[in-house]
């Protein structure tokens, strides 16, 4: 896979998971995006440096490059749907 694009923000973070979610703080970020030469697939690396955490988010598009499954998190954070966007792909609402 192919190095896009990276966007860096600060933002509140959760930590979710079966037990619930408890808020972690704001924190700076950076997500990667990476993908594959067809485009119908990538992946975003999102590393928190503060909490020294880096989360994998594994993308899959149709071939109209429309975002169609995510893996990894349990939900998608905007800021990677404005770098999927930013490389002329979408991301459904619904998704988000």
């Amino acid at each position: 896979m192919e190095h896009v694009g990276t966007i860096r923000f600060t933002a509140s973070l959760l930590r979710h998971g079966s037990w619930g979610s408890h808020e972690l703080g704001q924190h700076p970020s950076r997500m990667d995006l990476y993908l594959a030469d067809d485009r119908r697939r990538g992946c975003i690396e999102w590393d928190i440096p503060d909490l020294d955490q880096t989360e994998e988010i594994g993308l899959w598009f149709d071939e109209a490059g429309a975002l169609v499954d995510y893996d990894g998190i349990m939900a998608l954070p905007a800021q990677a749907a404005t770098i999927i966007r930013a490389y002329g792909l979408t991301v459904p609402e619904e998704m988000l």
